[in-house]
């Protein structure tokens, strides 16, 4: 899933907490989707709809400092979910407040990645 927008209260400055800016984020859930392929059948996947609508109101009532503490909040809350699969999160702050920066900030966080060692 990309491209989520979400107007959320989260940022260093208090100016960003109070007053909220958007976001966008993604998130990728490992699953073996074969068995739904095969069979055409909606209960053997995983219902992104759930993930979003989740993630809608977490941001509505959400106030932190960190993007990586967001991260962390956003995964918690897509492991509720879904459960204890692989997954990925990127979190972008649209506009950060940095005087003659124009691009975008972002944390990119995994969870239940198998160890390649």
């Amino acid at each position: 899933m990309r491209g989520l927008r979400l107007w959320a209260h989260v940022g260093v400055l208090e100016e960003e907490r109070q007053l909220g800016q958007w976001f966008e984020l993604a998130f990728s859930l490992w699953h073996d989707l074969q068995p739904a392929g095969r069979s055409d059948d909606l209960s053997l996947s995983l219902d992104y709809a759930l993930g979003i609508q989740a993630l809608q109101a977490q941001a509505r009532e959400l106030r932190c400092l960190t993007l990586e503490h967001y991260a962390e909040l956003v995964m918690d809350r897509l492991e509720q979910l879904y459960g204890p699969v692989p997954l990925r999160v990127e979190i972008c702050k649209c506009q950060a407040p940095v005087q003659g920066f124009g691009g975008l900030v972002s944390v990119e966080r995994w969870r239940h990645w198998p160890d390649p060692h």
